[in-house]
């Protein structure tokens, strides 16, 4: 490593003999619980913290390096789908950003760790996003799903969440011109996206998304399980909407399924942390 490395890192190394090239998940953590450095420290640690084997990502789909292509084909067909309703298409375009943080570098992703992608900050994506796999087809395309996250915290960053539900029902329909990362980034305001503190914020049932904090790890874990089960469902075919049949009846999706389990269990979470408080 050169010395471009934080002080407080190469202190740190030097004071417990820790190679200062060593940059583990177990050997950050220690470095976390004992210095105690600000997360602008642990970002500039991220480009050589980055876990190529990408541990957060599921095993049954590490052996296929279109995995996070099919991924990303398979919900954007949902998104699609005119019969999604708004906020489950708010987690899937969350779903599909997480999946890239999270999926291999040999298949488009970051390689991220599920602690990493929760920390992640605007900066640090600014900095990783060339990494992101870019393909012909648009609706298969890393860097899009990116783009389309981006706009949704964008506009959840300073405007209103009618402006969210507004963007929840638009469908990310191909360009066949353009990418959508090749468009300027999203900016509904002043660039509103960088200011977001959470890159993977939490979603309640009526889409409302948190301003303010990441969604807690264990619905990230049940968002990666849902990853396996969508990739392995039959693709949602595009039809066109009969105005004169019957109203559909509303299912549960095995995503909004997951998303209710989620919030289950950041509820239970912070019960728990408020009762502990008294005791």
């Amino acid at each position: 490593m050169s010395s471009t490395a934080p002080d407080l890192w190469l202190d740190w190394c030097a004071v417990t003999g820790t190679p200062i090239d060593r940059r583990d998940q177990t050997t950050l953590d220690q470095f976390v619980r004992q210095a105690s450095p600000s997360r602008a420290l642990l970002d500039a640690l991220l480009p050589v913290a980055e876990d190529l084997a990408a541990p957060a990502w599921p095993a049954a789909l590490r052996g296929d390096a279109t995995s996070l292509e099919r991924l990303v084909r398979h919900g954007t067909a949902r998104i699609a789908d005119p019969n999604s309703h708004w906020v489950a298409r708010l987690r899937l375009r969350r779903l599909l950003f997480a999946a890239v943080l999270l999926a291999p570098t040999g298949h488009g992703g970051l390689g991220l760790t599920r602690t990493r992608a929760l920390g992640l900050t605007p900066r640090a994506l600014q900095d990783l996003r060339p990494r992101i796999r870019r393909t012909e087809d648009e609706a298969s395309c890393p860097a899009c799903a990116v783009w389309s996250w981006l706009d949704v915290i964008g506009t959840n960053s300073s405007w209103t969440h009618r402006a969210v539900r507004a963007l929840g029902h638009r469908r990310d329909d191909p360009d066949d011109q353009t990418h959508r990362h090749q468009r300027d980034d999203p900016s509904p305001g002043w660039l509103d996206w960088p200011d977001h503190p959470g890159l993977l914020p939490a979603t309640d049932q009526w889409g409302y998304v948190d301003r303010y904090a990441s969604m807690h790890s264990s619905s990230l874990s049940v968002v990666v399980r849902t990853m396996t089960t969508m990739i392995d469902a039959p693709t949602v075919l595009d039809h066109p909407v009969d105005p004169g049949s019957k109203k559909p009846v509303r299912r549960i999706t095995p995503e909004e399924e997951a998303a209710i389990l989620a919030r289950a269990d950041e509820l239970n979470t912070r019960i728990a942390r408020i009762l502990s408080e008294y005791q």
